[in-house]
């Protein structure tokens, strides 16, 4: 795994400090942001801490002691697309993602699990970290 790859340990690492600068992320209540989730590649899953709107750390593959809310899971190739700088239709963001997988029955798509009441407790800076992600692999 190169050290750009998607969710190799430095790609982890730059999105921490991404996160952790992003001025978005300390306004409108997205510094109250303390809700773990986890972000699932194929088979591999990580965990992100989150506190106060920062990432404190990403733990790969948590295993059955690992305490997250909600996640988003999906194959290798919808994470590619949802990261591309323009994404296509339908997984440019994490609902419009999860009703084609969900409602639809589409496969190629991101998919939300989890406690639902988190999930739109926290979207808006939730949204804002998965859109953090696009801009580490971009840069």
């Amino acid at each position: 795994m190169s050290d750009d790859e998607l969710a190799s340990s430095e790609w982890w690492q730059t999105y921490k400090e991404n996160v952790n600068s992003d001025q978005e992320m300390s306004v409108r209540g997205h510094d109250r942001f303390d809700d773990n989730f986890f972000v699932q590649i194929d088979d591999d899953r990580y965990l992100i801490e989150m506190y106060g709107g920062e990432v404190v750390d990403v733990v790969e593959n948590p295993g059955i002691n690992g305490d997250w809310s909600f996640g988003v899971e999906g194959k290798q190739d919808a994470w590619e697309e949802f990261l591309q700088d323009v994404p296509p239709a339908h997984n440019n963001e994490i609902i419009a993602s999860d009703y084609r997988t969900a409602v639809r029955g589409d496969e190629g798509h991101l998919e939300l699990h989890g406690n639902n009441k988190k999930v739109f407790q926290n979207l808006r800076p939730f949204q804002r970290a998965l859109e953090l992600m696009r801009e580490t692999h971009q840069s």
